[in-house]
């Protein structure tokens, strides 16, 4: 099997619709913030989040009370223990997220949530892994809040498809900076994290800036 073939996973079959040939799915797996000059379309505001229902319950937390299954090489592991303390300790709130939310923080080629798996897991690449604590930190809270936003459409359309505009269009982007922005100041991000973060349009996984988010930008990540 090849890594394509890795990646493609069934929407419906993560919802709880039953089985079927595997395809690449639709939404693609979330970016992490990177600056990228490309025109911003019209977006629909988000909706508001609200509590969960009572008998839909969110899905975590995954591996058990205050903690999350964190997967690779020793480093990099330790690296996500040291990001994940920073959070409990000075954005709880974060951290609740991410054990709500986030299943698996996983070693890969590429950075990326993908909400759809069961558990739901965050992809992390090298240069996102191997970069200051605080941003690593951050990014956590970024792609868990993206993971919400596809729960939260979940839990109000049971049973329904999830589109790409409940939880990783340009809007669900632009969410989620705004809430890793508020993090990373308080976890002590530096000036240089903070003001990029502030200049993000959210357009950023149009890599290749042909005007879509596709499989093609995802490969083309850096990140």
């Amino acid at each position: 099997m090849n890594a394509r073939q890795l990646l493609a996973v069934m929407v419906l079959s993560a919802i709880g619709c039953g089985t079927a040939t595997p395809v690449e799915p639709d939404p693609l797996p979330t970016p992490l913030a990177r600056d990228v000059a490309s025109p911003v379309p019209t977006v629909a505001a988000l909706p508001t989040l609200t509590a969960t229902a009572a008998g839909t319950p969110f899905p975590g937390p995954w591996a058990g009370d205050d903690t999350v299954d964190v997967r690779g090489h020793e480093d990099f592991v330790q690296q996500t223990r040291a990001a994940l303390e920073l959070l409990a300790s000075d954005a709880p709130d974060a951290y609740q997220k991410i054990l709500t939310f986030v299943g698996v923080i996983e070693q890969g080629q590429h950075s990326g949530m993908w909400a759809f798996e069961n558990p739901p897991r965050y992809e992390v690449g090298e240069a996102t892994a191997s970069s200051s604590l605080t941003w690593y930190a951050s990014t956590i809270a970024h792609d868990a809040t993206h993971s919400e936003l596809y729960y939260t459409y979940r839990q109000a359309y049971p049973g329904q498809p999830i589109p790409q505009g409940a939880w990783a269009d340009v809007a669900s982007e632009r969410f989620c900076i705004a809430y890793q922005l508020d993090v990373a100041e308080r976890i002590g991000a530096p000036a240089s994290e903070t003001e990029y973060l502030a200049g993000l349009t959210g357009d950023h996984c149009d890599v290749d800036l042909d005007g879509d988010c596709d499989w093609d930008d995802y490969y083309a990540r850096d990140w």
